[in-house]
């Protein structure tokens, strides 16, 4: 077999490779776990038990009324606690709903006041995306690879974020959340997006070039220009999120979410080159 052929099947077999390792990640993101099981609440009490309870009251004030006639006081006493008893049936799966209410009252009025602010961070997470933009990473090591999309696809995943965050991007911009579980879903899904991209854009990404030659075959002053540019992308990365941490922990702090509806602020921040 020739040279020529050889490479043919090596590089169609890279394709096939790459195209495989996309569809995965499409597959794996749409699995993801998005942790928005609504969290465990106590069983109200069974409808027939406290129909039954209060009918049991009622039977107990009427033989009550029927036998105690002649003693009115005493039968007074006797129909006050029949009747507290069958107020305190009520009063716990009231006074829950009651709380529950008030809170979901409060929640969706704070959930409305931070939802300009989700967008703007939103917005900005997306500029990240652009591929033709030559400040982004992905940019900056396909022009270190020659553009040759099966070396960069040695360093970085395939592009399968855009179009998930275009679509959850346009759904937010046309339906605006007016819930908190609307909201805590929608920055449940900008929240999973960033970790994605910080992962398979980011720290993987320049994990594989530091044990890549490829960098050290250029001529010096286009290796120093590139390192310079990582940098700057590396920077702005941080700063971005960093806000979104501030951002996430202040929803978490002003919504009162416990642990299990807190979303998560850890971020791993890549190092500098």
């Amino acid at each position: 077999m020739s040279k020529l052929n050889l490479h043919e099947r090596a590089y169609n077999d890279v394709g096939s490779k790459f195209s495989y390792e996309r569809e995965m990640l499409r597959q794996s993101y749409l699995s993801v776990d998005l942790g928005l099981d609504p969290p465990d609440r106590t069983t109200p009490p069974n409808p027939w038990q406290i129909i039954s309870s209060v009918v049991t009251a009622l039977a107990a004030i009427v033989s009550v009324i029927t036998q105690w006639k002649g003693n009115r006081v005493f039968a007074s006493i006797l129909v006050a606690v029949a009747l507290i008893g069958a107020v305190s049936v009520f009063y716990r799966p009231i006074a829950a709903s009651v709380r529950l209410h008030m809170r979901n009252l409060r929640r969706n009025r704070i959930a409305q006041r931070l939802w300009s602010e989700f967008l703007r961070f939103e917005e900005r997470f997306g500029v990240f995306l652009n591929q033709n933009d030559s400040a982004n990473l992905r940019y900056v090591l396909s022009e270190i690879c020659g553009r040759q999309e099966d070396e960069v696809a040695k360093l970085c995943a395939p592009d399968y974020l855009d179009d998930y965050y275009g679509l959850i991007r346009t759904r937010h911009l046309k339906k605006p959340a007016r819930t908190d579980t609307a909201f805590h879903f929608a920055l449940t899904e900008l929240h999973q997006m960033v970790c994605s991209y910080n992962q398979d854009y980011v720290l993987n990404p320049l994990r594989r070039l530091k044990n890549n030659q490829v960098l050290g075959q250029l001529q010096p002053s286009a290796r120093q220009s590139h390192e310079e540019k990582m940098k700057e992308f590396r920077e702005r990365w941080v700063r971005f999120i960093d806000d979104f941490k501030e951002f996430v922990d202040k929803t978490n702090h002003d919504l009162s979410y416990d642990t299990r509806e807190a979303i998560g602020t850890y971020f791993e921040r890549p190092k500098a080159l």
